[in-house]
């Protein structure tokens, strides 16, 4: 009997094949499960041993198997020019990557740029335009009739101010009080005097005098002067400065005379002093003074400052004096007090046909 002769197949072949085999029992026995009695009696005894099996594939030819590649060499760093650096910013350049954080942003807000204007067309005539079609202007104010009043000088004197005087004489003496108010450009100035000690027994009562007017840059103005006495009729002053005239009024009797610029009323006359006082470098001031009987005009000589010494105290204080052109012996002084406002501090004049001379000094002042 003639055998058959088979071609034997390659030995790597057979021994694939082998594996394969091998691989597909071992699969199934984990499936189904080995039989009890092929597993350990008891494989929790610690001196029981354990086996590990592990399918190793059969060994190929290594001309079969393909060769590992060789691991990537690192690339070599590129060599960098040495710098002085601290250590520690260099370990931070080493260090793991930070996930960077997201930046506030700081860049101002967009500026606004207005958009480019259209450029103007040339100018050309102007149409002719109906004077009915145009709105009616409203006509020029006519001009003010009257100048803006004065405004209160800068040098005035506060809105409510009290100053007190005693009066000395050979033959009485005596006390008065004037007050002095001021409400914008309106003043009113009250007075009140009194005979002091023996003299009190015979003048009897009190006299009072009034003034009110208008403060301008140029001085004091008064409207209107009053002064009472017990028992005998009001006197005063009407002053009319659109017709330049003066009034004066003894009781019933009244009689006009002419009023000059810069003329007051004997009590408006403290006040006005400390208003306007000498310009510095001044050499004489001029100034008119009017009683409910006369009318006096005064040529005030610069005399110089001087130390003075009054019931109110030690008082720095300009004097002034005037000499009757007329009569010689018809001398007034004046002292203003540069502390006090250039108030009168220190009056010296004549009375009773210059039989009499007073001295009025200030004894208090007081401001609200």
């Amino acid at each position: 009997m003639r055998t058959e002769t088979r071609p034997r197949l390659p030995r790597a072949w057979r021994v694939l094949l082998l594996a394969l085999a091998v691989s597909a029992a071992v699969h199934a026995a984990i499936v189904a499960g080995l039989p009890a009695q092929l597993l350990p009696a008891d494989s929790t005894r610690p001196d029981a041993p354990s086996y590990l099996a592990t399918l190793v594939p059969a060994p190929h030819d290594p001309d079969d198997l393909p060769r590992p590649k060789d691991p990537p060499r690192p690339k070599p760093e590129p060599r960098r020019a040495p710098q002085h650096r601290s250590a520690r910013p260099a370990m931070l350049a080493r260090a793991a990557p930070v996930a960077p954080v997201e930046a506030v942003r700081t860049d101002p807000e967009p500026i606004l740029v207005p958009a480019a204007f259209e450029p103007l067309a040339a100018p050309g005539a102007l149409a002719s335009l109906d004077d009915a079609a145009l709105p009616l202007l409203p006509e020029p104010a006519p001009e003010l009739a009257a100048v803006e009043p004065d405004k209160f000088p800068v040098e005035a004197l506060p809105d409510d101010l009290e100053i007190n005087y005693a009066l000395t004489s050979a033959i009485a003496d005596a006390h008065a009080i004037y007050r002095w108010q001021r409400d914008g450009d309106h003043y009113r100035i009250t007075g009140e005097g009194a005979a002091d000690g023996f003299f009190s027994l015979f003048l009897d009562g009190r006299m009072v005098q009034e003034s009110e007017g208008t403060v301008t840059r140029s001085g004091l103005r008064p409207v209107r002067f009053i002064e009472k006495k017990p028992n005998t009729q009001d006197e005063g002053l009407e002053f009319d400065w659109s017709a330049h005239q003066v009034t004066f009024e003894l009781g019933e009797k009244k009689k006009t005379g002419k009023l000059s610029e810069n003329s007051v009323d004997w009590l408006s006359m403290i006040f006005q002093l400390a208003h306007v006082p000498p310009p510095e470098g001044a050499h004489d001031m001029k100034l008119s003074v009017l009683t409910q009987r006369r009318q006096y005009h005064f040529d005030l000589q610069v005399l110089g400052f001087e130390d003075i010494s009054i019931p109110l105290g030690r008082v720095h204080a300009l004097h002034l004096r005037h000499v009757d052109p007329e009569n010689a012996n018809e001398v007034v002084d004046v002292w203003l007090g540069t502390d006090q406002h250039y108030l009168p501090v220190k009056l010296r004049y004549p009375v009773a046909r210059n039989r009499l001379i007073v001295e009025q000094s200030a004894t208090r002042l007081t401001s609200r």
